[in-house]
């Protein structure tokens, strides 16, 4: 990434968030505020897509050159962030991922960590359970928990945008493809691939996330065995 250019941090949240993820902005911003632009928040509930694209057009009418949308039950260490700034290009590598875990449910005592960034094959979009540490690669799609994205790709889909969609709609959205419920941050990454750019991962910018499960005798009697 270029000396001059700034980055935006975005987030989503009903109103409030994690105090975890609140304190690892205030230290990324008190230790690098001269490669940040304004903040980004979109407050409100209701349906994801919707408010990641309220987030995405709140942007691009900053002078940022980059926004990095985040969950808002994540941490961001200033390491991490380091690490995905080092790596963005604006037409090298246009969208870097941080490295997120979601959770699936096994039926087992506790949920299996899965990391969101995915190979998008035919029979659907597959997590990549074995990666290279602290590496950077190209991936099909990834999760939008930490995504670095450079405004070029954003304005790109916005000019690409479906008349039906609009100007204001185009970059997220979620739905049904062949019988197969898609996220909004696949589709996101399919339209992206589909107009050119390529994503890559950092493996060693790592973003903990936060969840809770229901906790009762399985889990003790795992801990005692």
């Amino acid at each position: 990434m270029k000396s001059a250019h700034k980055v935006s941090i975005g987030s989503c949240d009903p109103g409030t968030v994690n105090g975890g993820f609140a304190f690892s902005l205030i230290q990324v911003a008190q230790s690098r505020s001269s490669r940040l632009g304004p903040f980004v928040r979109i407050k409100g509930s209701g349906l994801l897509s919707k408010q990641r694209n309220r987030l995405v057009k709140q942007f691009l009418e900053t002078k940022s050159d980059w926004l990095l949308m985040m969950d808002s039950d994540e941490q961001l260490s200033v390491e991490a962030f380091d690490k995905l700034i080092k790596t963005a290009h604006d037409t090298e590598r246009p969208v870097v991922a941080g490295l997120v875990f979601a959770s699936f449910e096994t039926g087992y005592p506790y949920p299996q960590p899965v990391p969101t960034i995915f190979e998008d094959a035919p029979e659907g979009f597959l997590p990549l359970n074995k990666y290279d540490k602290d590496s950077v690669f190209q991936v099909d799609a990834a999760g939008t928990g930490c995504l670095l994205i450079h405004r070029s790709v954003l304005e790109a889909i916005q000019a690409d945008a479906d008349p039906h969609q609009g100007k204001d709609w185009c970059w997220f959205w979620d739905g049904p493809i062949n019988g197969e419920w898609i996220g909004e941050d696949l589709q996101f990454c399919r339209r992206v691939r589909s107009l050119g750019f390529p994503i890559y991962v950092h493996t060693g910018a790592i973003l903990p996330h936060s969840k809770s499960y229901w906790l009762d005798d399985r889990q003790h009697d795992i801990w005692n065995a």
